[in-house]
């Protein structure tokens, strides 16, 4: 559509023209009017219309003055002017400043029309034209803007300001990552959209790179809030298509030479785009570079290399196990802590989390066995890990799996905490329970919880679970397994310190009480057989 200013100082000429004519019908939307030159002249810039139609004779400021006024910003603006038989001279006078045409009052419908569609040719043409000129200038930019980057960063040198033919203050490179259903078209009209919106409003060249699109900007973003103005914009333009967009910025630079070293620091931080916490344009200070956070393979605060994965598995396992959605939430978060300074790349990153997703599925299937959802939803949840664009994308989504299996599993337990680590350590006699690691799942100072479980068991939490081991450890002995095996099935490595344990609590040795049950059975069954 083309759009229209009406400009005429009676009331009943606006509000006729407004809806005499069916303007859609011809190409054209009547998008403002205004009573007097004045306004006119103080909106024009705003409204940016395609056609003026203008009264001639106004009171104050005549509409020549105002098409005089328009013409020295915007020479190629297009005028139709209204005029009574008394204004003739005035009409001829503004033929020659190059006006469209004149209309003579009353309005004729058809002469309007006629009007309309005449000058909508001019218009389509125009539009045409321009459209193929920057076309043409577009793509020998892009490809000047591309032999720039890439040549200067394989060490052939750059190209001087002139060849470019940009004169600008500063030049910043911004790149855009975005993820979309694969469609070659889509992905040219989104670039198309970005053109109109900053080549063809000298703005920046936009061009193609590895991952998506770049941006050659004129205008530089420096802070957060300018970064995050900057990807409303964006987003706003490309909002017609489902789109996951990610960017990041360079420094601003002053001279084309130094533009590569933008376009670097841009590719690297939209690298760590794994990381991206907030959606707007990344700096070039936020990546890891800019930042110093931690590279992969860096240490620990200990110095210490040793993996955690297993430890923060049995923290997941027992998450899940008492049913507690917070308790998950806070294990994914100690997870991103402690697993990203280690695996700083988005692959080793998904990898880990993976790992640690594995070992406390396998944990939880093995103690509940009637649950067949359990390795279902494990399966679906590591599947579902390596489509996830950011760390925050991947924590939303493994809580929400999570949940459904907690629900699945008879929902969240209402009991008291106490109660929920009684039944948690009878049910994992097995398991290397430790109080501080149960205080981290419950979300309670050991020290505190430990007090707690002594008034309410009467007993240490290392003795309590001593004798829960010990009681499930004579239940493996009944059901025939040997010395060794009970031990391990206990939560006992060590054989002699099991034998220790078990003869302070029974007040014999495992074997002496195993041969004892066995005798036990053995008398038992003779006395049936003498019975019958």
């Amino acid at each position: 559509m083309y759009k229209v200013f009406l400009v005429d100082d009676e009331p009943s000429i606006r509000e006729g023209l407004t809806t005499i004519i069916d303007w859609e019908k011809y190409g054209f939307q009547v998008i403002a009017t205004a009573a007097s030159g004045r306004e006119a002249i103080s909106r024009f810039e705003e409204l940016e219309p395609d056609l003026t139609i203008i009264d001639i004779r106004m009171p104050g400021m005549t509409g020549l003055d105002v098409i005089e006024e328009v013409r020295r910003n915007h020479p190629d603006s297009h005028f139709l002017i209204l005029s009574g038989y008394a204004d003739f001279d005035y009409a001829k006078k503004a033929i020659s400043f190059g006006v469209d045409g004149y209309l003579l009052k009353p309005v004729d419908e058809d002469e309007i029309i006629s009007e309309l569609e005449r000058i909508a040719t001019i218009l389509t043409r125009e539009r045409e034209t321009m459209a193929r000129q920057a076309g043409e200038d577009t793509v020998y930019l892009e490809h000047q803007i591309e032999a720039l980057l890439f040549d200067s960063l394989e060490g052939a040198g750059s190209m001087e300001e002139d060849s470019l033919g940009l004169h600008w203050p500063h030049y910043q490179i911004i790149l855009l990552e975005m993820h979309a259903a694969p469609d070659l078209q889509r992905g040219s009209v989104m670039k198309r959209k970005l053109i109109e919106a900053f080549d063809q409003k000298d703005r920046g060249i936009v061009f193609s790179f590895h991952s998506g699109l770049g941006l050659l900007s004129k205008e530089t973003i420096t802070s957060e809030s300018s970064a995050g103005i900057l990807y409303d914009e964006l987003e706003g333009l490309l909002g017609e298509w489902e789109v996951h967009m990610y960017g990041a910025a360079g420094e601003p630079v002053h001279f084309t030479s130094e533009i590569a070293r933008s376009f670097t620091q841009a590719n690297r931080t939209l690298g760590e785009r794994f990381l991206f916490t907030e959606k707007r344009i990344m700096l070039w200070t936020e990546g890891s570079e800019g930042k110093g956070v931690a590279k992969p393979g860096a240490e620990a605060v200990d110095g210490t290399h040793e993996p955690v994965e297993d430890e923060l598995g049995d923290k997941l396992y027992y998450a899940l196990d008492i049913r507690s959605s917070e308790s998950v939430m806070r294990v994914l978060a100690e997870m991103e802590e402690r697993l990203v300074p280690y695996h700083r790349t988005e692959q080793a990153i998904k990898t880990a989390f993976s790992q640690v997703f594995s070992l406390a599925f396998n944990k939880l299937a093995a103690t509940n066995q009637h649950m067949h959802s359990i390795m279902q939803e494990h399966s679906v949840l590591i599947n579902e890990v390596y489509h996830q664009f950011t760390m925050s994308d991947l924590k939303v989504m493994a809580l929400e799996h999570f949940n459904r299996l907690i629900q699945r599993m008879g929902g969240g337990s209402k009991d008291t905490v106490l109660k929920q680590m009684i039944e948690f350590i009878q049910r994992n006699p097995g398991e290397n329970l430790k109080l501080e690691v149960l205080a981290e799942v419950f979300n309670y100072n050991s020290s505190y919880l430990g007090k707690l479980f002594k008034n309410h068991t009467g007993e240490y939490f290392n003795a309590f679970l001593d004798k829960v081991r010990m009681e499930k450890a004579k239940e493996l002995l009944d059901e025939g397994l040997k010395v060794h095996q009970v031990a391990a099935r206990v939560g006992y490595a060590n054989v002699d310190y099991f034998h220790s344990k078990f003869k302070k609590y029974v007040g014999e040795s495992p074997s002496a009480y195993k041969q004892a049950r066995t005798q036990s059975s053995s008398k038992a069954s003779m006395a049936d057989l003498n019975e019958e």
